[in-house]
């Protein structure tokens, strides 16, 4: 049976994810990564890693320590999802990132942040009154979301204070919004590599009938059944 890492330090705050990818494929394993655990081993034993939502990447990691003050910082999920990532590129494993683990991998692979999108002078993306905001973004044509999603602009839920400021060498922007926030990366040269989709929004909290939602899902977990069946 396909399996998915989904990178946690509490699996009782990413159960969302864990209900929407069951519903989209029940003949699916998905276990939670959490610290303390063999990183290496568990890589090694999986066929796709999910990066989800969460607290922000220290500033330190992409070399603005003095930002420390505006980032509510999940050290412990640094820590692991850095080693995950590169465990992950190294096995060429499908990923998938939302909201912070588009942030993270971005950093990971070289890119920096935004720490606050707000005082930086960018419209508002984070919650308000415990809800997701919702704006426009548009997409890239002949990129792998277009493909998906099969449009060329969209509304989306957003729940981000972070923003992408440095794109990483190797990823390439593919959806943006009016402000221009970046809101979706992926591989910037993806022949012979791995499925990789990065997005700022949580399709796991959207419609199952929005194009950007259970599409997404579904070519993860296609790309993941590939993975598993690939010696």
């Amino acid at each position: 049976m396909p399996s998915i890492l989904i990178t946690s330090t509490d699996p009782s705050q990413h159960a969302n994810y864990d209900r929407w990818l069951q519903r989209l494929e029940s003949d699916i394993q998905l276990r939670y990564l959490t610290p303390g655990m063999d990183i290496g081993a568990e890589i090694a034993a999986t066929d796709g890693l999910l990066l989800p939502g969460g607290g922000d990447p220290d500033p330190a990691l992409y070399g603005r320590p003095e930002l420390l003050h505006l980032c509510n910082v999940d050290a412990a999920r640094d820590t692991l999802e850095f080693t995950a990532i590169r465990e992950a590129v190294d096995r060429q494993l499908p990923v998938l990132g939302i909201c912070r683990g588009m942030q993270v991998m971005n950093v990971a692979l070289g890119g920096t942040l935004i720490a606050d999108l707000p005082t930086s002078g960018f419209d508002a993306h984070h919650r308000t009154a415990g809800e997701d905001r919702v704006h426009a973004i548009r997409i890239l044509p002949d990129t792998l979301l277009q493909s998906i999603g099969a449009v060329a602009d969209s509304d989306v839920n957003s729940a981000h204070h972070q923003g992408i400021d440095l794109v990483a060498p190797r990823l390439a922007v593919s959806a943006s919004c009016a402000d221009g926030t970046v809101e979706a990366l992926e591989w910037r040269q993806p022949s012979g590599k791995p499925f990789l989709l990065l997005v700022h929004w949580h399709p796991e909290r959207l419609s199952a009938d929005h194009p950007l939602a259970d599409s997404i899902g579904h070519a993860f977990l296609n790309a993941i059944r590939t993975s598993h069946s690939t010696p």
